[in-house]
């Protein structure tokens, strides 16, 4: 029952209408029989930092942040812990008296992926450049993966740099131009093909010639779990291991809890919460 007590959380994007967090936050405190309820809000862009001050002053404990807001949530934070201040990227909120501290769960969460499919270490298509993006490099450093072609249609020159992990071993970032030809050769030289873009959300979307390039070697992960994405469905039918945004989802999602709340999750309620 909601009452005077009750502490909210909540979902800050636009748009938010596709998300599962207010499901599945919602059913972990329910297994928990705590007061806490969750909700999604639909904020703009030229809205965030009114919103993320209102909330704050509104007595809400804590916030997840998704797309297009991720940046701004940096500004906004006092605090920022572990893998949003090498990232600049801040996917958690928590309040605390005056206080506002921020995580990079996603980043974690990635992370977590990679290594529970002990996927391998070695070449990485990843395409977009977007917030999500940097939280991915974040974990591919931590992973010790040595090449990273990222493409995006932001890039208008390809550049090379070198960056270091967390085992002091260089990793080769080359920045692609988006184009076809680029796009599928890439593909074919990388062994985990990652999809950091809103690309999928939408049933129509596509890419000529990506179902050609894919092969039962390669491994792909898309940060969308839209179940009609023409992306994922190829990906299921041609590569050894695809892996959808709801298991990001799940890792970003228990770490967020354990954040937010100070009770350990209860996984199993939060994960048939999302893939149910």
């Amino acid at each position: 029952m909601i009452n005077s007590n009750t502490s909210i959380y909540a979902l800050l994007g636009y748009p938010v209408e596709h998300s599962l967090s207010p499901i599945f936050w919602n059913a972990a405190f329910n297994a928990l029989n705590l007061n806490s309820i969750y909700v999604a809000l639909a904020v703009t862009p030229e809205n965030i930092i009114d919103s993320l001050n209102g909330l704050k002053v509104s007595g809400f404990k804590g916030l997840n942040i998704t797309r297009p807001h991720k940046v701004a949530a940096f500004e906004f934070c006092n605090i920022v812990h572990e893998a949003a201040k090498e990232t600049k990227i801040v996917n958690t909120i928590k309040f605390t008296f005056n206080i506002s501290e921020g995580w990079n769960t996603d980043a974690i969460g990635f992370l977590n992926v990679l290594k529970k499919f002990k996927l391998p270490a070695s070449k990485v298509l990843l395409i977009g450049n977007g917030a999500s993006s940097q939280s991915i490099i974040w974990a591919l450093k931590k992973y010790g993966v040595k090449q990273i072609n990222q493409i995006a249609r932001k890039f208008i020159v390809e550049t090379e740099e070198t960056i270091d992990n967390s085992f002091n071993e260089k990793i080769f970032l080359k920045k692609i131009c988006w184009n076809i030809k680029n796009f599928n050769n890439s593909i074919k030289e990388s062994d985990i093909i990652i999809n950091a873009t809103p690309l999928g959300w939408n049933k129509e979307d596509n890419i000529l010639g990506f179902s050609d390039s894919l092969n039962a070697t390669k491994s792909f992960i898309d940060l969308n779990y839209n179940n009609e994405s023409k992306l994922l469905s190829s990906a299921r039918q041609k590569c050894g291991i695809t892996i959808d945004g709801r298991e990001l989802l799940f890792e970003q999602g228990v770490e967020a809890f354990k954040i937010l709340t100070n009770y350990a999750p209860p996984a199993e309620v939060i994960r048939n919460s999302i893939f149910d």
